[in-house]
């Protein structure tokens, strides 16, 4: 045998090693021992990497692999992770492009550079006053910012003060994908050059100045500039422009990783049926897929292998409210856009592995899988298009796939002093608060008490005493109290910034989930930063939430360990 299959073989036998988990392979003391020792030396070194926090798969609910039959993914960002920078970049400059040749603005905007680094995921655009919004779970305002300028708190607040923010409406729109930063960071540059043309009397063609019904000044369109930002962005994406790039040279725009086939060929291995369900048609579908899985494993002669049913051009959201029917591809037509297709009778069918399927809607894919409800698991990057109305239309159990949870980890780790510290400042704010209301209350009590006349000059004097010192003690406090705050407020403003000079942390802002981080703990049931950290786990693993705690039950735990503490033989 050569050197060079010894060598294949080995590095084949590492691989399928590293996929098993721990618990597996050491169960078999008998075969362990007989491994070689690069091979032991290897398979124990993964014991810390299956307690890497940065890729590691994180429960909101419980989920038991074990009871799963059905797993389906999304492709973009899931399936096929793509490099963000030229992915990007791509974008950004053919929606520029399509900006100037299809919608009349100025070819100047040709100058206009992209930044990777200027937007996060889960922000909410304000199409009325051109603003890019950063909400807590309760909609609650914490950074703003117009065109490429940070609005301060109190700027903020003085625009949305007593206002209700109804994302539902027609004035705002989510950013919930990672398809959306080039988007943004356009919307943005767009904004400050409009801004700039404006102050020197230039044309605003083709966004024309609309009167600002409050100040009744001329402002620019912002609602008509990111609707023209999107519809372009939509187009790239639609009309095969985008695409035919990618596909000329996926190695500059997609990650190939080899686990992703692991991780498939590991999930079909534990008896489970795999789906693809995308919203891209058949021939970009087929390219991608094929690069990413294709040759990878001599088991799988092709990419669609792997797989039990694939649908494509499902039109995720809607695909899980809407009742479009499913049709059968022409594989063989080679469409690039809207794929050719023949209707099918779903009432007597069932999905055939050799046939890919456009369209359907949830009901129907249901019945013609026969599986249902929690015995199916899907697997996307879209807060929204894959998790938020899959949960809420159906009984699915979802995993999202969030690329940041990596480096928001890494950066929690490398800040957890500070971090820890703000904790600890909270904590103090919070001891503050109650000793005021305790004051406030014995206070009240006592002024009670000196409003009765039935008391005797001797005990109105020490209440007297007593109410002064409680009253210096309230404005000690909060003085005290305000002195933190802002010290408070300036520390974690400042930490924040290190997470991200504008936005500060993905999930949190400062002691509050953020819109998106409340997101992702209401409607995913696990989530990770990696669908192939997966590999780390048995396919029977059980993934265990830790429990929900109200306000009242952290605070009878804090009761019940003062209780131990003071009664230690109760």
């Amino acid at each position: 045998m050569s050197t060079k299959t010894q060598k294949q073989r080995f590095d084949k036998t590492i691989n399928l090693l590293k996929n098993e988990a721990m618990g597996i392979i050491t169960s078999m003391p008998n075969i362990f021992q007989q491994l070689d020792p690069n091979l032991k030396k290897l398979i124990q070194s993964t014991k810390t990497a299956l307690f890497d926090p940065a890729s590691a798969v994180y429960t909101n609910r419980d989920l038991n692999l074990n009871q799963i039959l059905l797993v389906g993914f999304d492709m973009d960002y899931t399936l096929a992770n793509y490099y963000r920078q030229p992915m990007e970049q791509l974008q950004y400059q053919l929606t520029v492009e399509y900006l100037v040749k299809n919608k009349g603005y100025p070819a100047g905007i040709r100058q206009l550079a992209y930044d990777p680094d200027l937007i996060i995921r889960g922000l909410v655009v304000d199409r009325k006053h051109g603003h890019l919004l950063k909400l807590d779970t309760h909609d609650r305002i914490w950074r703003a910012m117009y065109g490429r300028h940070q609005l301060s708190i109190e700027e903020a607040a003085a625009l949305y003060a007593n206002q209700k923010i109804r994302l539902g409406s027609a004035q705002y729109s989510s950013l919930d994908s990672l398809f959306a930063m080039p988007e943004a960071c356009l919307y943005c540059n767009l904004i400050d050059y409009f801004e700039e043309r404006h102050r020197k009397s230039l044309s605003l063609s083709p966004v024309e100045p609309i009167l600002d019904q409050i100040d009744h000044n001329r402002i620019i369109n912002t609602a008509k500039l990111f609707d023209d930002v999107r519809q372009s962005m939509d187009a790239i994406h639609s009309d095969g422009s985008l695409k035919s790039i990618i596909t000329q040279d996926m190695p500059t725009y997609i990650n190939a990783d080899p686990d992703i086939a692991l991780t498939l060929h590991k999930l079909r291995a534990a008896g489970k049926k795999l789906f693809l369900l995308t919203n891209s048609y058949w021939s970009y579908s087929n390219c991608i897929m094929s690069f990413i899985l294709g040759d990878k494993l001599p088991d799988y002669p092709t990419w669609q292998s792997y797989f039990d049913m694939i649908i494509v051009g499902a039109s995720k959201p809607s695909f899980f409210v809407d009742q479009k029917p499913f049709f059968e591809v022409d594989t063989k037509s080679h469409a690039h856009m809207n794929d050719q297709v023949s209707s099918i009778a779903v009432n007597d069918a069932h999905f055939d592995r050799q046939k890919i399927y456009l369209g359907g809607n949830l009901f129907d894919f249901e019945r013609m899988a026969q599986c249902r409800g929690e015995q199916i698991l899907y697997v996307g990057d879209h807060i929204y298009g894959d998790i938020v109305l899959s949960k809420k239309e159906s009984l699915w159990r979802t995993c999202l796939v969030v690329e940041e949870l990596q480096s928001e980890i890494e950066f929690s780790i490398k800040y957890a002093r500070g971090l820890n510290r703000a904790v600890q400042s909270d904590a103090k704010r919070l001891a503050l608060d109650d000793e005021i209301g305790q004051r406030r209350a014995i206070l009240t009590h006592i002024d009670a008490a000196l409003k009765n006349s039935n008391l005797k000059p001797k005990q109105i004097e020490p209440l007297f005493e007593i109410a002064k010192d409680l009253r210096q003690g309230i404005e000690k406090s909060q003085n005290s109290l305000r002195k933190l705050d802002e010290k408070s407020f300036l520390f974690q403003d400042e930490l924040e910034r290190q997470f991200h000079a504008v936005w500060g942390r993905l999930f949190r802002e400062q002691s509050q989930l953020s819109r998106f981080g409340a997101q992702v703990t209401y409607y995913a049931c696990i989530y990770t930063s990696n669908l192939t950290n997966l590999l780390q786990y048995s396919s029977k693993h059980i993934f265990r939430a830790s429990g929900d705690l109200m306000s009242h039950d952290i605070a009878l735990l804090n009761t019940t360990q003062l209780a131990k503490k003071k009664y230690p033989s109760r």
